[in-house]
């Protein structure tokens, strides 16, 4: 019972911190016209007119707040995005707490799980879009930021595939594959960014585990996977480029979005500035990140992300949006949790052999994970930056 009230005030106050860093900025986008405004307008729409349905479940969320409690549209679009915000720390901090909880005091574990969600690239060119970097939270785009909710969980089930993990009975099989399926149907009608690079991460990562004699869930990759996420995929693209035909279309071009805002050579340079951290981990820990199946999932998912993000345009009216951004940015973030999560697991197994010799709050650490921390810490300050920043923004 101790145990279970202890938890119960760590999540509460965990969710406390969260509201209070994240009201501020989303109660100043919210009044933003620009994407909020954008997305009020079809939400208040869509009982009507169906058109232009490309992610309808921050839309369903604003306008049962707005219907069902009487709030004003700027406050109903306020409290929908902190209901999809406020959860992802939590989960991430539970996802670290289970991992490695039992050696990492929680308080630390929680400012990571919240740090985690408030990162961004370690600028040197700033804009208030952030175009050549390769961002994974924004603050002006509501469905970027409900899509955020599904990535981390989506992930970890989909990661089950390849974990080599038994089921109870029949029932708990079924239960993995319709939880999986329904958790991806919800990601996508979130924003169908992450999936672009999800499902055919998957596929090349069954595909190199299969071929390297791994276990493959073969059942929970088509039918939690791949086949509603296509499915949910295709819904969309109708919805988007026949249902709705404003001339707009999907065309490729290497770097032909990017480009109309800034120069080419930068963009290699805020690649790098982007993932830090993760490469950092990625170098340091060299032997033992080869070995990690999820980190190495991750890394295949953000692979998959680049060719969308780099060689894929709209053309149109809808030239200017960079709607294929989106899906770079939700796969760093990925990226960036599998990062911390492994760099913490390394953590305590330095712990279990007595390494470290360099010791901050009574906590001891090696020289490697240190520096691996102050990667992460760069990036934790590039997004307070861009936090600060957007505050004094009036116009997008």
């Amino acid at each position: 019972m101790k145990t279970r009230r202890k938890s119960t005030v760590q999540y509460t106050l965990l969710a406390l911190a969260s509201l209070i860093l994240y009201l501020p900025v989303m109660n100043h986008a919210s009044r933003l016209h620009a994407d909020f405004g954008f997305h009020i307008g079809h939400a208040l729409r869509m009982p009507d007119k169906l058109d232009h349905i490309t992610a309808p479940l921050f839309h369903a969320i604003f306008l049962s707040i707005h219907r069902m409690l009487g709030l004003p549209h700027q406050l109903a679009a306020l409290t929908a995005i902190l209901l999809v915000m406020i959860p992802v720390p939590l989960i991430a901090y539970a996802l670290f707490k289970q991992r490695v909880g039992e050696h990492i005091p929680d308080g630390a574990l929680m400012a990571v799980a919240l740090g985690l969600t408030i990162m961004a690239p370690i600028t040197i060119w700033t804009s208030i879009y952030m175009i050549g970097y390769l961002n994974p939270i924004v603050f002006h785009n509501p469905t970027s930021i409900a899509v955020r909710l599904f990535i981390i969980p989506v992930s970890v089930l989909a990661f089950r595939a390849f974990r080599n993990q038994t089921y109870r009975d029949l029932n708990h099989r079924v239960y993995i594959i319709l939880l999986s399926a329904v958790l991806v149907i919800l990601m996508i009608l979130a924003k169908p960014s992450f999936a672009l690079a999800l499902l055919p991460g998957c596929c090349v990562f069954a595909i190199w585990r299969y071929l390297r004699g791994g276990s493959v869930d073969w059942r929970l990759l088509a039918f939690g996977l791949l086949l509603p996420g296509l499915l949910m995929l295709g819904v969309m693209a109708l919805l988007s480029y026949v249902d709705y035909d404003d001339g707009s279309a999907i065309e490729i071009g290497f770097l032909t979005f990017m480009t109309l805002y800034v120069p080419a050579w930068r963009i290699p340079i805020q690649l790098m500035l982007s993932i830090v951290f993760p490469v950092g981990v990625r170098i340091l820990y060299a032997r033992q990140a080869r070995q990690n199946l999820f980190l190495s999932f991750a890394w295949t998912v953000f692979a998959c992300a680049l060719p969308v993000t780099y060689l894929l345009y709209e053309s149109g009216p809808r030239v200017w949006h960079g709607n294929f951004l989106w899906t770079s940015y939700s796969a760093v973030f990925l990226l960036m949790f599998a990062s911390m999560l492994f760099l913490l697991e390394q953590y305590v197994r330095e712990f279990r052999r007595g390494c470290g010799s360099l010791q901050i709050f009574g906590l001891r650490f090696t020289w490697r994970f240190a520096f691996a921390l102050f990667l992460f810490g760069l990036h934790v300050i590039g997004g307070i930056a861009y936090y600060l920043r957007f505050l004094t923004v009036q116009h997008i």
